[in-house]
């Protein structure tokens, strides 16, 4: 013990106490650099069992309903040649089959300034049917252009492929994924396995009673089917 008043020894300066520090730090590192390297081993036990199980619901939260009718008529236009809307009613009109645009507007759910008749907000049948029958209309002018007047391959507008009279079920399925592709947008291989079955049944009973030529044969007639049941289909019209 030293007496009050005594001088005492002499604290280090700042100086002194960084480099001790430095030299703490340096031993530190030097000896985790000699430690080898800590190995992580694979965990013994095994996961607890799950307790509960909890169902995933992927029921639809809502209806199915149709985009705005824009979008199906520039499909329309593009699926069948490009055409401009006063082309696509020239091609559809005849034999009764399809009047004018102004006929339609209300029903396709677009909007009538002229009449002060909003868009439709909503999807009703009325709109369903309407795209439907133009669909038919423009498939049956696309087979007679097609398949009935056999322009060159490049030329054709839906049915991109050579038909065979009656085919078999692989020539039928080897042709149907053409349409399949332009309307759904895949192949028919990616589709329910029982669904190029079921069409090809279709086209052997429409082409069965309608072998008459007035003025497609039977087989294009069937064909003009089969296109416009995929122009119909709920994975072309609806989300």
């Amino acid at each position: 013990m030293r007496a009050i008043g005594e001088p005492g020894p002499e604290e280090p300066s700042a100086r002194t106490r960084e480099r001790a520090a430095l030299i703490v730090f340096a031993a530190l590192a030097a000896l985790a650099a000699c430690t080898p390297a800590a190995v992580a081993l694979p965990a013994t036990q095994r996961p607890l069992p799950a307790h509960r199980e909890l169902a995933i619901d992927t029921t639809p939260k809502a209806r199915p309903r149709m985009v705005p009718p824009e979008v199906y008529l520039r499909a329309y236009m593009m699926w069948f040649g490009g055409l401009l809307p006063l082309e696509v009613q020239a091609a559809a009109r005849g034999k009764g089959l399809f009047d004018a645009w102004d006929d339609y507007l209300s029903a396709l759910g677009l909007p009538d300034y002229r009449l002060d008749l909003p868009r439709q907000m909503q999807t009703n049948t009325l709109m369903i049917a309407t795209f439907g029958r133009l669909g038919e209309v423009l498939c049956i002018r696309a087979a007679e252009h097609d398949l009935h007047k056999k322009p060159p391959l490049d030329q054709r507008v839906v049915f991109a492929f050579e038909p065979v009279a009656s085919p078999t079920e692989a020539q039928f399925d080897e042709r149907f994924d053409v349409l399949h592709r332009t309307f759904l947008g895949y192949p028919a291989s990616l589709a329910p396995h029982e669904r190029e079955r079921r069409y090809f049944q279709l086209f052997q009973t429409i082409a069965t009673h309608h072998a008459a030529k007035n003025p497609l044969t039977g087989d294009e007639t069937a064909w003009a089917a089969i296109c416009s049941a995929l122009v119909q289909h709920p994975e072309t019209e609806l989300y």
